[in-house]
């Protein structure tokens, strides 16, 4: 089957490090994989596609900043879409996979005159995002686009909050599927020589390490991971904190280390290529998930790609409670209340006392990684829904049919 995968979004390039970025090459990746050939139509590049996958590239330009860059990009992607409406139909796409975008509302009238079936992933409320946590001022067009984009439309939606949403603005038909993860690629032996350089060159060997993979973004809350190693290091004078990734909050996050008196026990990476993140999760005695809410209507929406992940490296977790993260981990980590530092310190003080039950934990993780989460079955999934059984609605009087993934 010949796919093709629309990401009209400029703030998502192909080859980025962050988690939109490894999303889309894990997923066209994956579909690679079951035996589609891909071809990405993407706005901006800073890296190559992923192995087998076909790039078509729109080159967006620099958008200014604030409304008119709004318009801006609003624009660019009413552009892109029409740009690569020839191109779609030269590949001779059989389907189109579109990642729900920020102004992007005319793919299903794009996919409609190709007579193409069309599956919109959806990974975030991105009107509502984009004004609670960068502001937006053209609201109404963002939420317009977005019904126009999901009106009728077969989705694929990243957790049960999403499902709903999608539903809410007109999707006819949606599946729930969380990440997945290469678990072969974060497999723990596999990464053993890369974490101990990386402890080596941290100067962290013989030291209790916990720490945060992921963007540096407000509601990631890893500030309050801060405050509980801040709690802990009066007990524990081994113990150091890694944080890996970029973000807007990563400045922030640096003073606070020093406010803290963490300076120099906090270990503040920036951003890394993909291919050394196995590498960097292999290396913590604990990986911690200390998500807040992100203070939308739609509560806790995501379905953390850094959580899956070292659950892959068979990394003892201590996570916030969230439903979908609850879910994820099926009682192969420890929960506790979002924003809570102290009931944070505690979990992380039980886990690194005890390092064989941490070990038996972590591995539960990777079992449950392999068994129910995989970028195979996302991509399987998605060409599944292709089929026409797949593409009829699968709503009922209690709403859509939200797949678990107990």
């Amino acid at each position: 089957m010949r796919v093709a995968y629309l990401l009209p979004d400029p703030g998502i390039p192909v080859g980025g490090v962050k988690g939109a970025s490894v999303h889309v090459a894990e997923v066209c990746r994956a579909l690679v994989d079951v035996g589609a050939q891909v071809r990405l139509f993407a706005m901006r590049a800073v890296g190559e596609p992923p192995p087998g996958v076909e790039l078509d590239l729109f080159d967006c330009p620099p958008l200014p900043s604030g409304t008119p860059g709004e318009r801006a990009k609003r624009q660019a992607v009413e552009d892109f879409l029409a740009w690569a409406e020839d191109r779609v139909a030269g590949f001779g796409a059989e389907l189109i996979v579109e990642r729900l975008s920020l102004f992007a509302g005319t793919g299903g009238e794009l996919a409609a005159r190709l007579d193409v079936p069309r599956v919109v992933e959806v990974n975030a409320p991105v009107a509502a995002e984009r004004a609670r946590h960068a502001g937006l001022t053209l609201v109404t067009q963002a939420e317009d686009a977005e019904r126009s984009a999901l009106t009728g439309a077969t989705v694929l939606a990243v957790s049960p909050p999403m499902a709903i949403w999608s539903q809410a603005r007109g999707a006819a038909s949606v599946q729930t599927t969380p990440n997945g993860v290469d678990a072969d690629r974060f497999a723990p032996q596999r990464n053993a020589s890369a974490a101990a350089a990386i402890r080596s060159a941290l100067g962290v060997d013989g030291s209790e390490l916990v720490g945060f993979v992921g963007s540096m973004k407000p509601w990631h809350g890893v500030g309050t991971l801060m405050d509980a190693v801040a709690l802990l290091v009066p007990r524990r004078p081994r113990l150091h904190l890694l944080l890996v990734g970029e973000g807007p909050a990563l400045a922030d996050l640096k003073v606070r280390a020093s406010q803290l008196d963490l300076a120099d026990r906090c270990h503040l990476t920036g951003p890394v290529p993909s291919a050394d993140v196995p590498g960097y999760l292999a290396a913590l005695d604990v990986a911690v998930a200390p998500y807040h809410h992100p203070g939308l209507s739609e509560g806790f929406y995501f379905s953390p790609l850094k959580v899956v992940e070292a659950m892959a490296a068979a990394r003892p977790i201590v996570a916030s409670r969230f439903e979908p993260i609850e879910a994820m981990l099926d009682g192969t980590g420890r929960l506790v209340p979002p924003g809570d530092a102290a009931a944070l310190a505690g979990a992380l003080t039980a886990l690194l006392d005890d390092p064989t039950a941490a070990r038996t934990l972590g591995l539960r993780a990777r079992r449950r990684a392999v068994a129910h989460f995989s970028w195979r079955a996302v991509a399987a999934g998605i060409l599944a829904m292709a089929r026409p059984a797949g593409l009829a609605v699968s709503t009922g009087a209690g709403g859509p049919r939200l797949a678990r993934w107990r």
